[in-house]
């Protein structure tokens, strides 16, 4: 019961407040009338989020639809809409099963992407570069660099750089590695794959050679040592002459010893592989010492008995005695020194026995040095005949060089 006139002025009296939105039927300005009904619909709060900006909005409708066009916002194929939380189709926007209690408008934004040169322009409601780039079908490697990072969120005209990483293969202490790297350099590339040269270690191709898609690095370990090689220097021989021994003796007057050379040597290895030797130093650190010799010069006098009597001889010399006649010559019978071949001359070494020495050889006799014996073996004696009286010689024997003692000696006699 009421005495007021209007919808408005009886709610007033009520003390019924409306709120933005509430909607009263009849209307307010409406006059009251006996048996009169007034109905309120109230509105909801409703939260409205618009390009990252957030009103709340109230309304007494309950359709997403009906709610954004109320709100005036229009929109298009590329945008997204969030309805309490859960993505809605533009389909499902006016038939909507709930009230809608929050409602999120996801603008699409444009931007570039920048692919290694590659220019892309997309329009995107993600809310990354990362997930931008997921939504354009963009595979990137661990290797490739984005800027602005993954994580940044977009905003319109942003440009995405994505600087792409190149294949390599390197090889290296005994593995290969298959990799992706973004420096330009060859340096770059070892540093990425955190591999690294060490002292005299190398890369094929150099370090600052330019990164290719596909290249192939090679490292190469290097390793120098330095060792101590020892050589052996032979000590030589040498011959003394002595006084106090005679003739045709020898003594050792010294023992020979060896001398020591030590190298320094630089070796180098790359890959474990010796490849190099380089001598960077040697010393003698031990000096060779002679042997010497000592040989008699005491020339002493003895008696041998021969079919002529006994006769002085200076030396006695083991030989290998042959024999030889003009027939075997070919008919010469004129020895080096001029003579008549004939029992009696005897050929040899004239540095051994000089020509016109006498010697005695047990079993031809007495003979003279007359002749140039075969140069085979010096320590030979060739015991001439004539043919008449050619006996066959091939034995060693005593020869024996009678006096005088003639005024050079060759004192050292050969081996043989």
């Amino acid at each position: 019961t009421t005495h007021t006139r209007t919808v408005a002025a009886l709610l007033g009296e009520l003390s019924i407040m409306l709120n933005e939105g509430d909607l009263v039927t009849p209307a307010l300005n409406s006059l009251i009338s006996d048996e009169l009904v007034i109905r309120i619909e109230r509105s909801r709060s409703v939260t409205l989020t618009l390009e990252g900006q957030s009103r709340v909005y109230r309304t007494h409708l309950a359709s997403p639809a009906d709610i954004l066009t109320s709100a005036g916002v229009s929109l298009t194929e590329k945008d997204r809409v969030f309805v309490d939380g859960t993505e809605a189709t533009p389909e499902s926007l006016s038939n909507w099963p709930v009230p809608a209690n929050q409602i999120t408008v996801q603008r699409a934004l444009s931007l570039v992407i920048d692919d290694a040169g590659r220019l892309l322009h997309v329009e995107t409601t993600s809310d990354t570069v990362g997930e931008a780039l997921f939504e354009a079908d963009i595979t990137l490697y661990a290797a490739d660099e984005v800027t602005p990072e993954s994580h940044t969120p977009l905003t319109a005209g942003m440009t995405v750089h994505i600087q792409r990483a190149r294949p390599v293969t390197i090889i290296a202490d005994g593995m290969t590695l298959e990799t992706r790297v973004t420096g330009p350099a060859v340096a770059d590339a070892l540093a990425e794959a955190g591999l690294s040269l060490i002292g005299l270690d190398y890369s094929v191709p150099d370090t600052d050679v330019e990164v290719r898609s596909g290249i192939r690095i090679r490292i190469i370990r290097v390793k120098e040592e330095v060792l101590i090689e020892e050589s052996i220097q032979s000590y030589d021989v040498v011959y003394q002459a002595d006084s106090g021994l005679e003739i045709d003796q020898t003594r050792l007057a010294q023992a020979g010893q060896n001398g020591v050379t030590q190298t320094s040597l630089r070796v180098r290895y790359e890959n474990g592989i010796e490849i190099s030797r380089t001598a960077e130093d040697t010393q003698v650190t031990q000096e060779p010492l002679n042997e010497v010799i000592a040989y008699g010069t005491n020339v002493v006098l003895r008696t041998v008995d021969t079919p002529d009597g006994p006769r002085q001889y200076w030396r006695r010399i083991r030989m290998y005695a042959t024999s030889y006649h003009p027939a075997a010559l070919g008919g010469d019978n004129i020895t080096a020194t001029g003579e008549t071949l004939r029992k009696g001359i005897v050929g040899g070494d004239p540095g051994i026995m000089p020509y016109g020495t006498e010697v005695y050889v047990p079993g031809y006799g007495l003979g003279k040095m007359a002749d140039t014996g075969a140069l085979r073996r010096r320590l030979r004696i060739d015991l001439g005949y004539s043919d008449a009286d050619w006996e066959s010689w091939s034995r060693y024997v005593d020869v024996y060089l009678l006096a005088p003692v003639p005024p050079q000696i060759t004192y050292i006699l050969p081996s043989e």
